[in-house]
């Protein structure tokens, strides 16, 4: 008797492997979707409503974004920018600094020649298109692995397109 397994046996175990891969990558596509879908639902809603504007604004100016979504945080900027050449540039706003607007609020000055809202708003409207293409994507991806043939064109096929959505997953983290 040999101890080396059978090709059938290495076979069901690959296919097995697969099958747990694909329940798994099948589950982080669906995660993926739900999150970006209501990225999408939030840039839409952000012209509309007063509050979150005023949050994203105290958030930009005094945290630096680091509390919003990915394309408002100003650390991630020189990255952004680097990456996305079409992305709204800072140095082409005024955004307002949190302190100097508190030690201008008790001298009795409320007036400001900042534009940071309009940065906001510029840079959500960019982020939209990113989105939708990463959607796209994942949506590609998804329809994939639920129709996964087990075939090294179908392979190469998904590696590409799954290379495409990292990239966003670099500027995009969770």
């Amino acid at each position: 008797m040999s101890s080396e397994p059978s090709p059938y046996l290495m076979a069901l175990v690959g296919r097995m492997e697969t099958r747990d891969w694909l329940q798994l990558v099948e589950g982080q596509l669906i995660e993926a979707v739900f999150y970006l879908r209501g990225e999408v639902k939030f840039i839409e809603h952000l012209p509309r409503c007063w509050v979150c504007r005023v949050e994203i604004q105290l958030d930009v100016e005094r945290y630096l974004g680091r509390r919003s979504t990915w394309y408002l945080c100003l650390e991630n900027n020189e990255y952004l920018e680097e990456q996305y050449p079409e992305c709204p540039k800072v140095e082409n706003y005024r955004i307002d600094d949190y302190w100097d607007q508190v030690e201008r609020y008790r001298k009795g000055i409320t007036e400001s020649d900042a534009n940071t809202m309009e940065f906001i708003l510029d840079r959500a409207k960019w982020a939209y298109k990113i989105i939708g293409k990463q959607i796209k994507l994942s949506r590609q991806l998804l329809r994939m692995v639920r129709n996964w043939d087990f075939t090294e064109q179908m392979l190469e096929e998904f590696n590409e397109i799954w290379e495409e959505l990292q990239i966003y997953e670099i500027a995009n983290p969770p």
